[in-house]
Parts: C-alpha cells; sequence; structure tokens
C-alpha cells in the first residue's frame, strides 16, 4: 500500500543554472525501483525536502516520457528551504514524496495553446517535451517574463518551434531584445488564436483574469479554458486545507482545473 507521508531518497545528478535566481535540478531516486516505477502527469507536483529541515511543492518540469530514467524540478530562490536547495551540489539527497494532484487534459487534438508567465513555464515545458512529435494537434506557446534574463530553458526555443509557434514578450525593453515588449496579453492582439483551441495558462494571479477576457473575446469556450492553482500547494494530501478553493482542494481535486470549474467560486482566481 503507498503511503503518501512516506518521503523516498532522490540523488542530485544535473545541476543547471536557468535564471540568476532560477536553477534546473535533475533528480534520481536513490532505489532503482522507485525509479522505474515512478510516472507523473504534466501539471502534477511533488513535495521535495531536505531531511529534517522542511519540504515545500514543486512541479515535475521533465519529460513524462523518460520518467522511468529520471525527473526534474526548477527551483527559484524564494525562502530558506529553496535557498539551501540552491547550495546542494551534485550527488547530494533530496526527500521526495509524490506526484501529487492530477495533470492537464490527456489525448489533446486539436489546436492546444499553452500560456505561461514567468515560472509558469514550468509545468508546462513537460507538454512541450512529450509532444514535439505529436502530429495530432497544433500547438501555439505564449510566454512573457520580465526582463531577458528571467526567461526560461532559453536554449530549447529552437527545438520547439520545430513542432509549435513559439511567441515570447518582455514586460519591458532590454538590451539587444528584438522581440515583443508588453504584457503577455498584448500578444493575443498580435497573433490569431482559434476559437476551438484548448487553453493552458499557468502564471502569477494577476495574469489569469486578463488572459482569461483575452481568450473569451477569442470565442474559447469555458470548459476548454484550464488553469494550474498550484500556488495554493501546502502538504499535497489536503490535511492542512491551506490550499482550499470554495468545496475543493487544490492539491486534492487539482491543482489543474477548468474555468468553468473556477469561475463562480469567489477567490479561486
Amino acid at each position: 500500500m503507498k503511503n503518501s507521508y512516506q518521503p523516498k531518497i532522490a540523488v542530485i545528478k544535473k545541476i543547471k543554472i536557468q535564471t540568476p535566481e532560477v536553477k534546473l535540478f535533475t533528480l534520481q531516486f536513490k532505489n532503482k525501483e522507485d525509479q522505474k516505477n515512478f510516472e507523473f502527469i504534466p501539471g502534477q507536483f511533488i513535495e521535495v525536502g531536505l531531511p529534517s529541515f522542511s519540504e515545500a511543492p514543486f512541479a515535475v518540469c521533465s519529460n513524462p516520457n523518460d520518467s522511468d530514467k529520471n525527473f526534474q524540478i526548477c527551483v527559484r530562490i524564494a525562502g530558506q528551504l529553496t535557498k539551501k536547495i540552491h547550495q546542494l551540489k551534485i550527488n547530494d539527497q533530496l526527500t521526495v514524496r509524490g506526484p501529487f494532484g492530477n495533470g492537464f487534459p490527456n489525448n489533446l487534438t486539436g489546436n492546444i495553446l499553452l500560456i505561461g508567465g514567468g515560472l509558469g513555464l514550468v509545468p508546462l515545458r513537460p507538454l512541450i517535451l512529450a509532444n514535439q512529435n505529436n502530429r495530432n494537434f497544433k500547438m501555439q506557446i505564449f510566454y512573457g517574463a520580465c526582463e531577458a534574463k528571467d526567461l526560461l530553458f532559453q536554449n530549447e526555443y529552437k527545438i520547439w518551434q520545430k513542432s509549435a509557434n513559439l511567441a515570447l514578450t518582455l514586460d519591458k525593453q532590454c538590451p539587444n531584445w528584438k522581440g515583443n515588449v508588453g504584457l503577455i496579453t498584448t500578444l493575443f492582439d498580435k497573433i490569431k488564436v482559434d476559437s476551438s483551441a484548448i487553453a493552458i495558462l499557468c502564471g502569477p494571479p494577476v495574469m489569469y483574469k486578463f488572459v482569461i477576457q483575452k481568450l473569451k473575446q477569442a470565442g474559447l469556450d469555458d470548459a476548454n479554458i484550464f488553469l494550474s492553482l498550484e500556488r495554493r500547494m501546502h502538504c499535497g494530501i489536503g490535511v492542512c486545507q491551506h490550499c482550499s478553493v470554495g468545496s475543493k482542494y487544490a492539491c486534492k481535486h487539482g491543482p489543474i482545473f477548468s474555468y468553468q470549474e473556477l469561475k463562480n467560486i469567489p477567490g479561486a482566481l
């Protein structure tokens, strides 16, 4: 019987700097059977911690098709735990529980629009990596960051563009930046979005309201707009109740919800 409270030991295999405050960690379970049996759905999260210190939720951001070999998380310095994780080196160990929650819709077809703001690209990356050769749908990616130095996974953009239409924007002009400047909503004024598309959003809370307005103006159905409420994650198993969304818990019924589910819940967005 699976014990959701029991952490497993994972070893750091690679560390890659993404931005001045974000590192990408490639992890592998110490127990080979744990790694062999590890599976996750894009959009799910895990609880990562340091023994005898604390833990916190992180989205798994690697290719789910490679989950039996290793998995990845992005860590931004935001507190004592993340500061300590940033100080770790290759072969150091972390504790891992999960994965928890649901995930993004499966069996995607037609037109897919992924919209990420800042760290919101992290949970979307598994969808991109897993579907680079998927001919069942057309993928658009809208991604915005504050400055050029804040853009994640920059070395992967050329590969992504082989199978997706990638549009980038920065909140403010930066030296040598030749792309769009403005909030992510400005991309909707320049790039056509199909009204039958399935939109998947992840980013800061302030982004959701204005992006949803643009999606509704483009004619998308409420049931075809999906949002990640990963920012509400705490214990991961619905015990602490910090992640309540009306009568639901983000960690048990989410963190992925359709706009149709959330639009009438006060304070959900």
